[in-house]
């Protein structure tokens, strides 16, 4: 038979083990801590900008016209695409002399565009944050040429090349600390739920009295040693 185990024994019991519950959390926690100083590298992001337009800097052409706005607008996904192509990543990894294949540089790049805008930001990750600028910077003018040659127009500018990364975007070692200390102090409930359950000796006249089903009549104190 089941015994029913109000609220309040529940909480006796992570009192009565809170200093293994501790001492698991606090485990747990500097394990996640080693983990993320020293067997996490460092992940840096470097990002330029661009935006499509035939309107360079200072130019005295005619004002870009709404169809055009639109014509560029659209021309933003298909670019972003082209930005990751074979054609355009060969090219960078020639260049920069890169011990990488087409398909491992690519797998480093992120390409967005700020929704309805010209905008489009090349982003590269890399353990090296000089690495990542070096090809968020290559792959940028790469592809800038690429598009004259494709697609036959001049509508790519450049407004900010990657600068480089100081502070890594990962691994956010605060955040693992945390997860670790819950999952530690999970577990470490758990075992203390666990040894309790499985301890069938008597501690209190409760106890007692529901084991054998008769009042208790009288209980010896524990006596101190001075």
């Amino acid at each position: 038979m089941v015994e029913d185990i109000s609220i309040l024994q529940l909480l006796g019991i992570l009192y009565r083990r809170l200093p293994l519950i501790i001492t698991g959390m606090l485990l747990a926690g500097i394990l996640g801590g080693v983990f993320s100083y020293y067997a996490m590298d460092n992940v840096f992001q470097a990002t330029s900008t661009i935006i499509v337009s035939n309107q360079a800097a200072g130019s005295t052409q005619d004002p870009l016209t709404y169809n055009d706005y639109n014509l560029n607008v659209k021309l933003v996904d298909s670019y972003s695409v082209l930005s990751k192509t074979n054609r355009v990543l060969d090219q960078v990894i020639e260049a920069l002399g890169l011990p990488i294949t087409t398909k491992a540089l690519a797998s480093k790049i992120s390409i967005s565009a700020a929704q309805n805008t010209e905008i489009i930001h090349i982003s590269v990750t890399d353990k090296s944050p000089y690495v990542a600028q070096n090809i968020a910077n290559a792959l940028t003018r790469v592809f800038q040429q690429e598009v004259i040659e494709i697609m036959k127009m001049d509508n790519v500018q450049i407004i900010d090349e990657a600068p480089l990364p100081t502070v890594p975007i990962s691994p956010n070692r605060p955040l693992n600390i945390t997860i670790a200390c819950v999952i530690g102090l999970v577990f470490a409930a758990m075992i203390a739920f666990l040894i309790e359950f499985l301890d069938r000796t008597v501690k209190t006249t409760e106890q007692a009295e529901a084991l054998l089903e008769v009042p208790v009549l009288a209980s010896i104190p524990r006596i101190q040693n001075d």
